[in-house]
């Protein structure tokens, strides 16, 4: 699955200028894993000032087109994502780097001296040798890949063609997090399993990123850390960057998470063996009508004759841009449906670049669009909106929805303005529309 060719320009909403606060690891610091901590969420390095969003809500583009009046091109990155700051290592080997977030690995990995063509990072490439809590694992253990070698090797197994990968060498290492929730000591893990890349590929670090922070929900990850530890629950409430100046969300963990989710939706975790967090869409709705096709079963996750799994829906948050992939026969009658209805509204189709659908559109025109929505099973629904769902260029409107050949995934500009609660233990997700802003910090 090569999603590098189907970048959407909307995840660029969610990249904002980083300016990491510095982290200080102390060693007298204490674990908040029993009751609960928060991290800083903040939003990739290189969001550009081309895109704002209005009082109507919309992700508007403001650069001007070039080329052909049809092309639609602006100089500004595409694959963004949010990143967590986190200090590793003790001692002389102690440093503080921005990591990606990743949701669908459950592996965490980092540049490591030494290292075959570096990406650029700040600050330098981690030396494990400079710092007395690495250990490295043994040859034995059964993450080694390949097995019974001298030292344990590993290269990531991404979920998706074309993103990044890395390969090394695997260790056991200190990870503190800056106290950042309702008074919680900083949280500090003593043997948390990080991969010391030595090469990697297709690593997008902005200069500053030192490689991923793996959130999938198995071993190694450090949700499945933290689980031992009591703590099965982690949430977070995504918003527009630019909206909030230079604040930064929070990766809630515990008792810092202050919701009530006997009060929210929510549905089934699928595949407690799969890293990525799968859930069963059952359907899709455009305004009041529920669309045909059969797709419960476009949407299921089945293995083929070959041995590989086709299609399922995944949720996200770390996805390197921001809409959302719908698999191909779900998006074709999603397409039809919003298609004709511009047809109704006397509003023309015209062709821009990297999108699939877009209409000459005005403001009135969107008064009257209905919303989109996703029946999870038990009719549990999320409600796309159509500044969800829709991204402005001058008159233009075009639909963030991009069809994939194999699978359907929810990224993180669909999942603004929503509060989302993944419990492990009780194996569900919970989901509720909530001001996102309010819980920023600075």
């Amino acid at each position: 699955m090569d999603l590098s060719n189907h970048a959407l320009l909307l995840h660029l909403v969610l990249a904002a200028l980083l300016h990491p606060a510095v982290v200080v690891a102390v060693d007298d610091a204490t674990s908040g894993r029993s009751k609960g901590f928060s991290l800083r969420l903040v939003p990739s390095p290189g969001w550009n000032s081309t895109i704002h969003v209005d009082d109507d809500g919309f992700v508007h583009l403001n650069e001007p087109v070039e080329h052909a009046p049809n092309v639609l091109r602006p100089h500004i990155p595409h694959k963004e994502r949010y990143n967590i700051i986190t200090t590793v290592g003790t001692g002389h080997g102690c440093r503080t780097y921005t990591l990606a977030m990743e949701m669908t690995q459950s592996l965490t990995w980092m540049q490591c001296v030494p290292i075959q063509n570096p990406f650029e990072q700040v600050p330098p490439p981690f030396d494990p040798t400079a710092s007395p809590s690495f250990h490295p694992l043994a040859p034995t253990n059964h993450l080694c890949s390949p097995p019974g070698g001298i030292v344990c090797r590993f290269r990531s197994n991404p979920m998706f063609l074309g993103v990044a990968s890395a390969s090394g060498v695997l260790g056991h290492e200190t990870m503190s997090f800056a106290a950042s929730g309702h008074g919680a000591a900083a949280a500090v893990e003593p043997a948390v399993v990080i991969g010391c890349a030595h090469t990697s590929e297709r690593f997008r670090s902005h200069g500053v990123l030192a490689g991923i922070l793996a959130l999938g929900k198995t071993y190694p990850s450090l949700i499945w850390l933290l689980g031992r530890g009591g703590l099965h629950r982690f949430s977070y409430c995504l918003f527009f960057p630019f909206t909030q100046g230079n604040r930064h969300g929070f990766l809630r963990f515990g008792s810092d998470i202050r919701v009530d989710t006997r009060h929210m939706k929510s549905t089934r975790l699928l595949y407690p063996e799969v890293s990525a967090y799968y859930v069963n869409l059952a359907g899709i709705s455009f305004g009041r009508t529920r669309l045909g096709g059969n797709l419960a079963e476009v949407f299921r996750r089945r293995k083929l004759a070959d041995g590989s799994w086709h299609s399922g829906c995944v949720l996200d948050a770390g996805m390197f841009w921001g809409g959302t992939f719908m698999i191909r026969p779900a998006y074709d009658i999603l397409e039809r449906a919003l298609a004709e209805h511009g047809r109704r509204l006397g509003v023309p189709r015209v062709p821009r670049h990297n999108f699939g659908l877009c209409f000459r559109a005005t403001r009135a025109i969107l008064s009257h669009w209905p919303t989109v929505t996703l029946h999870f099973e038990s009719e549990q629904d999320l409600v796309l909106t159509p500044n969800k769902l829709f991204v402005l260029q001058d008159q233009d409107m075009c639909l963030t929805v991009k069809p994939h050949p194999q699978i359907t995934v929810i990224g993180p500009a669909t999942q603004v303005g929503t509060r989302f609660v993944y419990d492990l233990a009780a194996g569900r997700v919970y989901f509720a529309p909530e001001n996102c802003n309010a819980d920023t910090g600075v």
